[in-house]
């Protein structure tokens, strides 16, 4: 397994950031970037990762990615198998936070925007009328020229920095380093529990991995995330369970063993506490909200 990879992103000729149309590739890999990135997912099925979080994709979400924060898109690869006429669709904005010239975003008019930016190297998820907003902002824009696409990104990025409806993807002090050579190993470990956390991993293992005595990991993994490596394993079992409960057809015992808990009892306890409440009432509650 290797860490996040480094994107290139073609650099724009003729504007100053880029907009595209994605489809989220089916073996999308682990991947960072200096860009900032920007996305609206007009209709697709599958899971986000974003630094140590992971979560559903849900069709109209607006996230925010900040410069450099490890992330993935995954398809739901059953349910595009089963469906090959559905595609998924995302409109994607990229830009480097200097796209304006370096002190573009320091000045008084726009500091609140250079605060939005840093907010989102924890990654960030809109909702309400910011969301709905900024939603048919994107979509109008592929009709405007250049210079209308300019300022529409820049009244976006005004309505998102003043949104008040947004839930951070990571924890409070969060901060990225895939791009620093000493994250390595841990970005080593984030890959291999993203593509692993539904079979058994041993700490054996994950210290193996990474060639460390296991000792030595746990105060290394410790160091870098605050939480032990299986608070972490738990956190991410439990995110697709939810993702789970939210949108398949699965009973609680199916999601329990499909998240890669394998026992009942430990996944009810795990579950309550980290979101707070049973399996059974977050279920009840998405089912609500479809």
């Amino acid at each position: 397994m290797r860490k996040p990879q480094l994107l290139k992103l073609p650099t724009p000729t003729e504007n100053s950031f880029i907009m595209k149309g994605d489809e989220i590739a089916w073996n999308n890999p682990w991947h960072f970037h200096p860009e900032v990135e920007l996305l609206y997912c007009i209709k697709g099925r599958g899971t986000n990762f974003v630094g140590d979080t992971i979560c559903s994709i849900e069709e109209g979400e607006i996230l925010l990615f900040g410069s450099n924060l490890p992330h993935t898109r995954q398809r739901d690869k059953e349910f595009y198998l089963q469906h090959p006429s559905e595609v998924p669709q995302t409109i994607v904005i990229q830009f480097k936070e200097d796209f304006l010239g370096e002190n573009f975003f320091k000045v008084q008019e726009f500091v609140h925007v250079k605060d939005l930016l840093n907010r989102a190297l924890r990654g960030m998820k809109f909702f309400g009328e910011s969301k709905d907003k900024v939603a048919q902002m994107l979509t109008a824009l592929s009709q405007e020229n250049c210079t209308q696409r300019l300022l529409r990104l820049l009244e976006i990025l005004h309505t998102l920095a003043l949104s008040e409806e947004v839930n951070y993807l990571n924890y409070d002090g969060y901060k990225s380093d895939a791009h620093e050579k000493s994250s390595q190993k841990i970005n080593k470990v984030y890959e291999y529990t993203i593509n692993h956390f539904r079979e058994e991993i041993t700490l054996t293992a994950i210290a193996d991995l990474v060639n460390m005595a296991e000792a030595a990991f746990c105060r290394y993994f410790k160091a870098r995330t605050r939480k032990s490596y299986f608070q972490y394993l738990t956190e991410v079992r439990v995110g697709y369970a939810c993702k789970l409960l939210s949108d398949s057809e699965l009973d609680i015992s199916g999601v329990c063993y499909a998240s890669g808990f394998n026992n009942l009892s430990h996944f009810h306890k795990q579950f309550k506490k980290i979101t707070r409440m049973t399996p059974k009432t977050y279920q009840e509650k998405s089912i609500i909200k479809r």
